[in-house]
């Protein structure tokens, strides 16, 4: 329960701080939702660094102060870093002897929770635009629940009126976990929908 509390609260913020923007009765509506899917470059702390984790990532953003082909983001969403299948698992491997205590490493850890950033998008054209972005996040790692610094950077060409195809990177610090740090690199392709 806790954490839809805290998940509430964020997009919560992120729509509050938007819809004073809206009270003008001439003003558009930009928002948009992505659903993505990819792979992560995991590595940090005393962790076998298999190949990666899988990744899904959901979102929803508002555009706030347009200027021409410039404007600045909200997007409040919820990131999940897990093994999907064969994607961020490795079936083969049973220990890995390199652990500094001795013994075989344990896995690197499952990650989830919301997120929040804010940023600069630029769209030169209608149909194309491409952002970039800094933030937060509240992920539960191995059930403790630890905050994140997150950074985006997306591009998305909007083919259809309201369907597109995104292409984005994310990085993500969790800087005290365990006393280590641990890195998430997460390369995603998914739809958005405005």
């Amino acid at each position: 329960m806790f954490r839809w509390c805290r998940l509430a609260l964020v997009l919560g913020f992120a729509l509050g701080v938007g819809l004073p923007h809206y009270a003008r009765a001439q003003a558009e509506h930009h928002w948009n939702s992505d659903v993505t899917i990819g792979g992560a470059i995991v590595e940090g702390g005393k962790f076998f660094n298999n190949p990666g984790k899988a990744v899904a990532h959901l979102s929803i953003a508002n555009r706030v102060l347009q200027r021409g082909r410039f404007a600045t983001y909200l997007e409040a969403g919820y990131d999940w870093f897990g093994a999907f299948g064969l994607v961020g698992a490795d079936p083969d491997v049973t220990c890995v002897g390199d652990h500094p205590a001795g013994g075989c490493a344990p896995p690197y850890p499952n990650v989830a929770g919301p997120s929040a950033s804010v940023g600069l998008l630029f769209a030169p054209v209608p149909r194309v635009e491409t952002r970039v972005g800094v933030g937060g996040a509240a992920y539960s790692v191995d059930g403790t629940r630890i905050g994140a610094a997150i950074g985006q950077l997306d591009a998305a060409l909007v083919s259809a009126a309201h369907f597109g195809l995104v292409l984005g990177a994310r990085f993500a610090v969790i800087p005290g976990y365990r006393h280590d740090r641990l890195t998430l690199l997460p390369l995603l392709i998914g739809l958005r929908v405005r």
